[in-house]
């Protein structure tokens, strides 16, 4: 599966995954920290088995929330 990847415009430490392509305006994400998006990555290829095509398959997207800000 390839994703696009987003980073929150508001929080270094948070990322989403999401169907390559899609149109983001459309996802809808409970936390506020996803409201505004930066682009970060194109058409990633992940395992059709991982977690995170799981949750893409099942919301439409996945989040990530990593420990150290990624630049």
């Amino acid at each position: 599966m390839k994703v696009d990847i987003y980073k929150s415009a508001s929080s270094a430490h948070k990322f989403i995954s999401v169907l390559a392509n899609s149109d983001i305006s459309k996802i809808e994400v409970p936390d506020p920290d996803y409201a505004k998006l930066i682009f970060e990555r194109a058409a990633v290829d992940y395992k059709a088995n991982s977690e995170t095509t799981a949750d893409i398959k099942k919301h439409g997207y996945h989040l990530h929330v990593v420990k150290y800000p990624i630049n």
